[in-house]
């Protein structure tokens, strides 16, 4: 039963795909803390449900050897955090996870070494879903590290079997490195057409993504409700402002109907007894005339 579940098991680690990545976010998305850091965007391709905890994302080429132990390997990855719900990936779902390193200005640093643009500070607050990913903004600011370009990795929780991997060329502020609506190739995307934390679609862009490009702010989606709530209101009052006139038309009616039947019944009432007494009377004349 066990070696059954296995090829599904491995199966379900395979739909897990890095689909984009931001290097150098300025005006994008922003973590718990309101701070603009560079993401990784995971997403689910697969139709079912799986869990991506005791995952590991990293940026160090190193893990690539093979003769490296699994254990000198973890050592040189982020593991995705085990108790938080959010790994839970459902179908066609996405998730971003932020690099808890942010880059300064090296103009706003007297002490910092020449020739480098920019330099990492690690940032103080963290969350479940930010990991020291050490993702460069710039070629010039790789160079401490020895990078030649932004390289990331997906590895299962065995430390072994690599998932995925992406080499992010190098981008302009606000850029993100996304891959395209076929699953293959990859492109450049300026800040308006990132999707962060929504899956590429193969038909172009999904609905939530046509409405977070169409409408960024919601105010066309908070006029559209309130007018639905205002039109439903509008129906139920002339429903019942129809229903109240109908109900008092029906009233008025009856009372009508009964004041006619009233004024039957006592004329009818009075004309009994009037041919009664004429009656009476022509009896009598006519008993007075025979004895007459």
């Amino acid at each position: 039963m066990v070696v059954a579940s296995l090829p599904s098991w491995s199966q379900g680690a395979k739909s897990i795909r890095i689909t984009e990545v931001m290097t150098d976010n300025q005006n994008s998305i922003v973590d718990e803390y309101g701070a603009h850091k560079s993401w990784v965007e995971l997403s689910n391709t697969s139709f079912t449900t799986y869990n991506v905890r005791g995952m590991f994302l990293t940026t160090d080429r190193r893990v690539l050897d093979k003769n490296m132990s699994p254990e000198e390997r973890r050592k040189l990855m982020c593991p995705l955090p085990n108790n938080e719900p959010r790994t839970t990936l459902a179908g066609k779902k996405s998730m971003v996870i932020f690099d808890r390193y942010f880059w300064q200005d090296s103009k706003d640093c007297d002490d910092c070494p020449k020739g480098i643009d920019k330099i990492r500070i690690l940032a103080e607050g963290t969350g479940p879903l930010q990991l020291q990913l050490n993702l460069c903004p710039t070629k010039k600011s790789a160079a401490p590290f020895h990078k030649k370009d932004n390289w990331i990795a997906l590895y299962d929780g065995n430390a072994v079997d690599l998932i995925d991997s992406v080499s992010v060329p190098w981008l302009q502020e606000d850029q993100s490195y996304a891959l395209s609506n076929d699953f293959k190739t990859w492109k450049i995307c300026n800040i308006e057409d990132a999707t962060p934390g929504y899956l590429p679609q193969p038909n172009g862009l999904s609905k939530p993504q046509l409405l977070k490009k169409q409408d960024p702010h919601g105010f066309g989606i908070a006029i559209l409700s309130m007018g639905i709530v205002f039109s439903c209101l509008a129906l139920l009052f002339i429903f019942f402002w129809a229903f109240g006139a109908y109900m008092k038309h029906k009233q008025r009616i009856a009372k009508a109907t009964e004041k006619h039947a009233t004024l039957l019944y006592k004329t009818g009432k009075k004309t009994i007894e009037v041919t009664s007494e004429l009656s009476h009377k022509t009896n009598v004349m006519l008993k007075d005339g025979l004895k007459t």
